[in-house]
């Protein structure tokens, strides 16, 4: 017989050795699988990153835009209200922010404080004037090219093109002119009564606005006294000489060929 053989344990405080590298083929199999992943991550995060400029381009254009004609919301005039048109050639959109030569500057003592001139800038663009004057691709505006007033960005291929990705603001000409009707109402000792011919025959209403930068005023025929003017706020002066009377307002005539109403009161 044979001896049994010796089983051999192994000394104590000694640890079998373990191996905890990986194998080619692993590796090969995870660098596939990150690369599928990448390849899969590219495209999505160009995406969201055109969208969030598209977004951004878009909120931008708007700004300019009410800039360039007034806010009736808050009440502001814009740069058609002062100057009493839009942004010409050859510089557009410059001028939002740069006064050109021979551009009226601010008129002094204009009717009522109403702002008549160049009161820029108009955009507040940080460090740099005329960053506003290109999209979020950095992609330089196109101004009225196509529509009047309208603001084109070249879009994510910054290629103008190419319009199926370009993106406009607003979607509709821009009309810059809107329609003010004013009625008169008198102080009769009493009370105010609406005006008639035969209770002042010496009334004259006058209407104040911006011409390229220059105020001038226009009498309105009436009544009914009404006029076709640009958008923004103007002034208005009704005078009755006999019975000796007066009455004045700022009023916003919207743009858009929309109208406005007035009702002032003389006394």
């Amino acid at each position: 017989m044979r001896p049994p053989t010796a089983t051999r344990r192994p000394s104590p405080g000694l640890t079998p050795s373990v191996s905890l590298g990986f194998s080619l083929i692993e590796v090969i199999v995870v660098i596939a699988v990150l690369s599928i992943l990448a390849s899969m991550a590219v495209p999505l995060a160009a995406k969201v990153i055109d969208q969030s400029r598209t977004e951004a381009t878009r909120k931008q254009m708007e700004e300019i835009h009410k800039l360039i004609v007034g806010d009736p919301a808050l009440g502001t005039a814009g740069f058609v209200g002062d100057m009493g048109r839009l942004p010409q050639a050859p510089r557009f959109l410059d001028q939002l922010n740069t006064q050109l030569p021979g551009q009226p500057g601010q008129f002094v003592n204009p009717t009522l404080g109403v702002r008549i001139g160049w009161w820029g800038p108009y955009v507040n663009s940080g460090f740099s004037q005329g960053a506003y004057l290109n999209d979020a691709w950095g992609t330089p505006y196109d101004y009225g090219t196509l529509v009047p007033g309208q603001i084109r960005s070249a879009g994510p291929d910054r290629n103008m093109a190419t319009v199926a990705d370009n993106i406009v603001y607003p979607s509709y000409p821009v009309v810059i002119a809107g329609k003010l009707h004013v009625s008169l109402y008198l102080w009769n000792g009493t009370a105010y009564a609406q005006y008639q011919p035969a209770d002042c025959p010496s009334m004259t209403v006058s209407f104040y606005f911006s011409n390229n930068g220059t105020q001038n005023s226009v009498p309105l025929p009436g009544p009914p006294y009404s006029i076709v003017s640009h958008s923004g706020l103007h002034a208005v002066k009704a005078t009755c000489t006999t019975p000796a009377a007066t009455g004045e307002a700022v009023v916003l005539v919207p743009g858009n060929n929309q109208a406005a109403a007035l009702n002032l009161y003389l006394r």
